[in-house]
């Protein structure tokens, strides 16, 4: 029999064994054959007992090749890092963070909804966390904790923001202490909220901050923007009093609950002259202590100067959202 056929016929049988997820390389086939070629197989009357032969000595020659390259290949393979401690001394890693869980609950007979566990829980607006919008909150706390304590906002990606220190009032529901609070986040995301009491870590609770405009908001701003505009005489005059008002807002900046910054593209066209504008505004919103009114409003400037007009009055995401107009 041909020896290369021999061979053809060695490693098909070798692949109905054990030995069918083992690769036949050129190093196997080369000792192999160095065997075969040696005067003492080839004999006279040994020809017959050679096959199983080098059967076994095939399975020999894998035996000991086999585990050092599954050993080569383990130790190629990059060993896992070990998790980093996250603030508050706790072993996590921020994939397992996730908004915690809203429950009803009731005490003394009147009925309360909140977010996370003993010993830190908070109260919140049911519609959640907005971007760069204040969220009036309250906190319910147990367990040990300083007549003051300290709330820190950590984001998933990174981001670190001190939230202040608050002083901790008397029960509220089933909690030994509470206190109120008002928090804006600047990003999108899933956030943990830390309070630390003495240094140490009390609890936390995970909270998921939308995009967007939250729907109070939105309820707020709008009419107030849209009254704005049908009277605007300053800047809009000759669009004329009878005012048709589309109106697209495209962000809200609440750093408190007093302002309000609103980024808006608004057309109006003037029904009395059929002239009209549409563009881009910012609106701000202030509290005078009495109700809400729109203090001023700007837009870019004409020609040349509207790129960089445009760039000074809107910030990055804002200016994003207009290119996707």
């Amino acid at each position: 029999m041909d020896e290369n056929q021999w061979l053809e016929q060695l490693k098909d049988r070798a692949d109905q064994t054990v030995l069918r997820d083992v690769q036949f390389t050129s190093v196997m086939e080369k000792r192999v054959r160095q065997r075969i070629n040696k005067k003492t197989w080839f004999q006279s009357g040994w020809g017959l007992l050679s096959y199983p032969a080098v059967v076994v000595l095939l399975f020999v020659l894998i035996w000991q090749i086999w585990p050092a390259r599954i050993g080569e290949e383990h130790a190629a393979q990059p060993a896992k890092p070990a998790p980093s401690l996250l603030p508050g001394g706790v072993l996590e890693t921020p994939v397992l963070w996730i908004p915690s869980t809203q429950t009803k609950s009731s005490f003394d007979g009147q009925p309360f909804t909140y977010l996370g566990e003993k010993p830190v829980r908070i109260i919140a607006d049911e519609n959640g966390f907005y971007e760069g919008q204040t969220q009036r909150i309250v906190w319910l706390l147990d367990g040990s904790y300083a007549s003051k304590v300290e709330i820190i906002a950590y984001s998933s990606e990174g981001s670190r923001i001190p939230l202040g220190t608050y002083q901790v009032m008397d029960p509220l529901f089933d909690a030994k202490g509470h206190f109120p609070s008002g928090i804006a986040l600047p990003d999108p995301g899933v956030w943990k909220l830390q309070v630390v009491s003495d240094g140490k870590h009390l609890g936390q609770v995970f909270v998921e901050v939308k995009s967007g405009i939250s729907p109070a908001n939105r309820l707020m701003v709008e009419p107030l923007i849209r009254d704005f505009l049908k009277v605007e005489g300053e800047k809009l005059g000759g669009l004329g009093n009878d005012r048709d008002i589309t109106l697209d807002l495209l962000g809200v900046e609440a750093p408190s609950a007093e302002q309000r910054t609103v980024y808006a593209w608004v057309t109006i066209l003037g029904q009395a002259n059929n002239s009209g504008i549409s563009a881009p505004m910012v609106f701000q919103i202030n509290y005078d202590g009495k109700a809400y009114r729109v203090k001023d409003f700007k837009m870019p400037e004409d020609g040349s100067n509207y790129q960089s007009s445009l760039q000074k009055l809107f910030p990055p995401k804002v200016l994003e959202r207009i290119r996707n107009r």
